[in-house]
């Protein structure tokens, strides 16, 4: 009797969390985006045009990208005002000045609104340097919903070959073999290397090679402006839409590149995978304090 109490429970908890969530429509993310949220450093909880806006954190996360230009995000949960349903995330972009509103879907939203989401990121990022990676890196830290979940990591292999480049704080750059703790790598949030794992065996790799979306001064280019990255499949990239490991990365994915010579961070699309590209005997991997950093000066992420 108690393990069916359980059981019912269970099923019963689950039920209700799908109950209180949905995909927003592409009529109510058209009508999202027309929401002006004022005094968002005052206000943490606002209703608008049927909608609810819910910020349990109330401090903004802040990002500073190597320019010493601060920008923030101010992050609300959706909800629909009449069932208070959540629908997604909304956020505020702050910077110089500036403010520009993004509506994010969750992960049960159809297609076409994460279509135009994407189209929509994209387009701002244009007119905002810096918007489409601090939304993207928030996503990556399940700070909001992402479209697909991402598949387990195993320990031993998420990890790059000894001649990977990493690109330090002082402007220069390592092979990743030889990256010590308490190197400072840059990332979104730059930091110290914490730790340096190193394994042996047979490790096959995935080669991405991207194009990036302008001018890019980076340690390694390939015919025709295109860099490439060599990493296990299991190794956590960073995208437009968040965290995806390398084995899930498609053509025409959108990713992360920094330009050595501005430090700015510019959009990059893939435009060719090569799957077991080939195998190596040595791997290594870093923990960072920042979470993130650059290997041939493309974002990645910590396994963790």
């Amino acid at each position: 009797m108690k393990f069916l109490l359980i059981a019912l429970w269970a099923v019963c908890t689950c039920a209700k969390a799908q109950v209180n969530q949905r995909g927003i429509t592409l009529a109510e993310y058209s009508k999202v985006k027309t929401v002006i949220l004022k005094n968002v450093e005052k206000k943490t909880y606002i209703r608008d045009q049927g909608f609810i806006f819910d910020r349990p954190e109330e401090k903004p996360y802040s990002f500073n990208l190597n320019d010493g230009i601060e920008r923030k995000i101010y992050l609300y949960h959706i909800m629909d005002g009449a069932s208070a349903v959540s629908i997604g995330s909304f956020a505020v972009f702050a910077m110089q000045g500036r403010q520009i509103n993004m509506a994010i879907p969750n992960k049960l939203a159809p297609n076409d609104v994460w279509v135009q989401y994407l189209n929509d990121l994209k387009a701002g990022n244009k007119t905002a340097d810096g918007l489409a990676v601090c939304v993207a890196f928030l996503l990556a830290q399940g700070k909001t919903e992402i479209k697909k979940d991402s598949t387990t990591e195993d320990t031993n292999d998420v990890c790059f070959p000894a001649e990977t480049f990493i690109n330090l704080t002082d402007g220069s750059e390592k092979a990743i073999a030889k990256v010590k703790v308490g190197d400072t790598v840059t990332g979104i949030r730059e930091g110290k290397v914490v730790r340096v794992d190193f394994h042996e065996g047979n490790f096959q790799l995935n080669r991405i090679l991207v194009r990036p979306n302008g001018q890019a001064w980076v340690s390694t280019h390939l015919k025709g402006g295109l860099i490439a990255l060599e990493a296990t499949p299991n190794h956590p990239i960073l995208t437009l839409t968040g965290k995806q490991p390398v084995g899930q990365l498609k053509k025409g994915d959108w990713l992360f590149v920094r330009d050595a010579v501005s430090g700015r961070y510019l959009t990059a699309e893939i435009a060719e995978i090569e799957v077991n590209a080939r195998t190596v005997s040595q791997v290594f991997n870093l923990k960072t304090e920042g979470g993130t950093y650059e290997a041939e000066s493309i974002v990645v992420l910590d396994k963790n």
